[in-house]
């Protein structure tokens, strides 16, 4: 489904490439999506460990952005390289900016956690795609905005994705 046929108000999980589409510049819909939460159009949610993957996506994007590190195995350099860390800026603060967007971030639980076994065992979602299922069924959020194909097969939810990736 599209972005555009998101209704006034809807309640949508928000998974993290959304977050990084729109930090990266790659996609305007992205932006214009997050917008609309940022003015109370739509409601937007995540969770915690969602933060927690834009954070570090956005800093290893950031120090192969400024030539500190190759895209070949970047963790790994980064994880050798500590010195480097200290050097990179930008990803904190575009995670910090989503809090200006008035996206509501639950938190991750035990029982989400434990929930998420029970979905991998039913949908073959890798971890972090059955914690967002689980999350999104504790409260019960219908709608989720990704640009990942892996939730196109599960029944109970709408999935929405922007065109211009």
């Amino acid at each position: 489904m599209r972005f555009d046929d998101l209704k006034r108000r809807e309640r949508v999980f928000i998974d993290a490439n959304i977050f990084i589409y729109n930090f990266g510049g790659q996609s305007i819909e992205c932006k214009e999506f997050l917008s609309r939460c940022a003015k109370y159009e739509l409601r937007g949610v995540t969770s915690t460990f969602i933060l927690a993957e834009v954070l570090h996506r956005l800093m290893v994007g950031e120090a192969i952005e400024k030539g500190l590190i190759t895209s070949k195995n970047p963790v790994q350099k980064l994880k050798r390289h500590p010195e480097i860390i200290k050097k990179l800026s930008t990803y904190i603060s575009n995670v910090r900016k989503i809090s200006a967007m008035n996206i509501y971030v639950y938190d991750l639980s035990l029982d989400i956690i434990q929930e998420s076994g029970r979905v991998r065992e039913k949908e073959g979602l890798l971890t972090n795609d059955s914690l967002t299922l689980a999350t999104m069924k504790k409260y019960r959020v219908p709608r989720l905005i990704t640009s990942d194909d892996d939730f196109d097969h599960v029944e109970g939810i709408r999935v929405y994705k922007p065109s211009d990736i």
